[in-house]
């Protein structure tokens, strides 16, 4: 269907002019008609409508329609344009234009290409693994017409029929069928909670070899036993632990040391480290973990520096980073998987003792001199008596039930058999004392919430315990006054704040600071908010923080959530941020922040943040949603 154009100004003036006269004759007005048509094919770049005009029409009007630029000629339009972008670069190159936009284009694309190969080259790699082959595919037929018997499972009460008269036809049990036809993973063994094994001891080598095979490598059994002993000469070379001052009950760390001076600035000695901070290194850059980072801290040594990651999978991975980095030693990171749920802490006791928690509900430490990743604790429920000797057994409450959040009670720190505060995602917090008889005891279990609790942390002094959850409310409790249960009892009423804050939306986290003068929360109420000397409240009172940052929060569905970190022996704390560039910020005691640390090698959000416990050396380590380790030094 041939497209009719709208006649233009001229072209209607034209047909004005013609005699619209009774006396016109008609095939006057017929030719009329067709020279108004003609102006129309002239004025017109479409090749196709021109094609669409009489074939009677005289070749040099259609001649005249050609197409000009510059005095030149074009007889299609696609020349035409060809010729006018031609022309326009010549201008542009003229004018120098075209080669300073070529040269932004260029570098621009080196450097994105750049950071993204720096990005994924290092650390754990997919390993590719030779297919084997599949077997037939069978037709599949009834156990009537293949003759096989039918497989059946065995049912609790083997009722298989039921009669007019309410009676039941009941068979022995296990007659039917059998499971000869399923396969090895299908008769697989079922731990608890999908844990990785019955509770026994890991050798790195098992701890290893439970990792998905893509990751490992024919080395990697060696490697991390060569990593146990770098960290094992690294305790013999004369560096010290943590302090362990934090183990006095009545008084705060006297090692706190406070960058900001008493005219309220920085002081000049740590103006000079937080400006030092860089993270431009490549090598400074390492994929850890498989999955979505949810926790990460640094080994004590201050004469070699051992990044921890735990993610959402159960991995956990060590990464040396000051290694000799090559391809065969996956850039000097380990990986393993004591747990098949999200890590919820990793904790170093000690120089060869490290915690790991889980989701799963599983307590293990590594142990560096002998190599093994040994369960200390686990919850269980009550429907199987073989546990009913272990000290976690009936804490399980079923499905929706899993430790959230577990944290090393800090008068433990530096011991071999820790206590443990625990928090659960239905709103319960217990205290686990290992250091007392053969397995420990369960000191209090106290409900404090009607949702899940998210972090505890307990005061300097000893006796305050701060839990902030999904209610959106941190609470601080004189854990002096919980009841000496074992077991939660579902009709004792919830023990009574010292205090409370409500911060509207859900809180992420709440900690204190070394010294425990600032309470440190993180919300969805896009807020940081500083309490100071919160922990001495003790009416019940709602209160109001002194000092409330803004902060994006909103991290999404596919980021972990922030939780900002206090250092283990300075005032300062740090974060991860939404900002772009991507930057990792801190914060002074005040919630002044001090800097946003960014740098080439930072390219995504790192969630997940923590300090080197060192104060001689400033370190700052950062996990992301890709299980990438940054460590900023």
């Amino acid at each position: 269907m041939t497209r009719t154009s709208r006649p233009t100004r001229s072209t209607r003036s034209a047909m004005k002019q013609n005699p619209n006269d009774d006396d016109c004759d008609k095939e006057e007005k017929q030719v009329a008609v067709a020279k108004a048509k003609a102006v129309v094919v002239k004025k017109t770049y479409n090749e196709e409508e021109a094609s669409d005009v009489d074939e009677s029409k005289d070749d040099t009007d259609i001649a005249a329609a050609a197409y000009v630029l510059d005095g030149v000629q074009y007889t299609t339009y696609m020349d035409f344009v060809a010729a006018k972008r031609k022309r326009n670069e010549d201008r542009m190159r003229a004018l120098g234009f075209m080669d300073a936009s070529t040269k932004f284009t260029t570098t621009k694309r080196n450097t994105a290409a750049s950071s993204s190969a720096n990005a994924t080259k290092r650390g754990i790699k997919r390993t590719k693994t030779t297919d084997t082959p599949s077997r037939p595919t069978e037709i599949r037929k009834s156990s009537r017409l293949s003759g096989s018997k039918t497989q059946l499972i065995s049912l609790d009460y083997y009722v298989n029929d039921w009669n007019r008269d309410s009676t039941t036809i009941v068979q022995e049990e296990g007659e039917g069928g059998d499971d000869s036809g399923k396969t090895e993973e299908e008769v697989m063994e079922k731990f608890f909670k999908d844990r990785v094994n019955d509770g026994s001891d890991l050798t790195l080598k098992q701890a290893i070899e439970l990792n998905d095979a893509k990751w490992n490598r024919d080395n990697s059994v060696a490697q991390a036993q060569e990593l146990m002993e770098e960290i094992k000469q690294s305790e013999n070379s004369g560096t010290k632990s943590r302090s362990t001052s934090q183990s006095k009950k009545t008084s705060s760390p006297t090692s706190v040391i406070s960058p900001v001076t008493d005219d309220n600035t920085i002081a000049a000695w740590f103006a000079s480290k937080i400006n030092g901070l860089s993270i431009d290194k490549e090598e400074w850059v390492a994929k850890v973990t498989p999955d979505r980072i949810y926790y990460v801290t640094t080994h004590p040594s201050e004469s070699k520096l051992v990044c921890c990651a735990g993610d959402k999978q159960g991995y956990v991975g060590l990464w040396d980073v000051d290694t000799v980095s090559t391809n065969d030693n996956n850039h000097g990171v380990s990986l393993f998987r004591p747990h098949s749920r999200p890590i919820s802490c990793l904790e170093w006791l000690n120089h060869d003792s490290m915690i790991t928690a889980s989701y799963d509900g599983s307590v293990r430490r590594l142990n560096v001199e002998k190599g093994i990743f040994e369960e200390i604790f686990a919850t269980y429920d009550d429907s199987d008596s073989t546990y009913l000797e272990d000290l976690g057994d009936g804490l399980d409450q079923g499905s929706r039930y899993w430790t959230q959040y577990v944290m090393i009670d800090p008068r433990s720190v530096g011991t071999t058999n820790p206590c443990l505060f625990v928090s659960t995602s239905v709103g319960d917090v217990f205290h686990v004392d290992l250091r007392s008889s053969r397995k420990g005891m369960i000191t209090f279990h106290e409900s404090v919430s009607d949702k899940k609790i998210n972090t505890v942390s307990l005061h300097p002094n000893g006796n305050t315990l701060a839990t902030a959850g999904n209610d959106g409310v941190v609470r601080l409790f004189d854990i002096r006054r919980f009841g000496d249960n074992r077991a939660r009892s579902k009709s004792k009423a919830s023990p009574k704040p010292l205090c409370q804050q409500v911060a509207g939306l859900s809180v992420s986290s709440a900690f204190f600071s070394p010294s425990g003068k600032s309470l440190l929360t993180t919300s969805f109420a896009n807020r940081l908010d500083l309490t100071e000397d919160a922990h001495l409240k003790s009416d019940g009172t709602t209160v109001k923080p002194s000092t409330s940052i803004r902060h994006n929060n909103q991290t999404g569905r596919w980021l972990t959530t922030f939780q900002a970190k206090w250092h283990p022996t300075l005032e300062i704390f740090c974060s991860g941020s939404m900002d772009k560039p991507r930057c990792m910020e801190v914060f002074d005691s005040r919630g002044k922040m001090i800097r946003a640390v960014t740098g080439e090698s930072l390219s995504s959000v790192m969630s997940r943040t923590c300090f080197h416990p060192s104060c001689t050396n400033l370190v700052i380590v950062g996990g992301n949603s890709s299980g990438r380790v940054v460590a900023v030094r």
